[in-house]
């Protein structure tokens, strides 16, 4: 091929790339923004004690909380199982500590199911959860959340 016919196409394949609609626009993009306002409204429900955003976080009638437990007699680390309607029970009053917190990942998986990793600390603690959610009835909710405290 000679350099005129290549200067001649490589515009002319640039234009044409160039005028192309955009389709690789991002899909889950109005998912993503739900699940991570999902993840805050628990985040900020706990800190407030706020149970109706709880509520709205939480799927109260499947989720479950799970942590490792020490006994302090033994040393003995078990798991213990709560239901999510059991734990927002711990969140009735706003606490006195600020508390600061930061997704570190988000995963969606067919806009029905994603996980989200939250790294937040209080005064007192520092915690990483994963929370697992569902879309169910076209909302998002919590119906998993395990994590470890320093």
């Amino acid at each position: 091929m000679s350099k005129v016919t290549l200067t001649a196409i490589v515009p002319l394949l640039l234009l044409a790339f160039i005028s192309l609609p955009n389709y690789a626009k991002s899909v889950t993009n109005n998912e993503y923004q739900a699940v991570v306002d999902t993840a805050y409204n628990y985040f900020n429900a706990a800190a407030n004690g706020d149970q109706q955003l709880l509520a709205k976080a939480f799927d109260l009638e499947f989720g479950h909380v799970k942590m490792i437990t020490t006994n302090k007699d033994t040393g003995e680390e078990s798991i213990r199982t709560l239901t999510l309607q059991e734990f927002a029970g711990f969140f009735k009053k706003a606490t006195e500590d600020t508390w600061h917190g930061n997704i570190l990942s988000v995963d969606i998986v067919d806009d029905k199911m994603a996980m989200v990793k939250l790294d937040f600390k209080t005064s007192k603690s520092h915690y990483i959860d994963y929370l697992v959610m569902y879309k169910r009835d076209n909302n998002w909710r919590i119906i998993n959340k395990t994590f470890v405290a320093k």
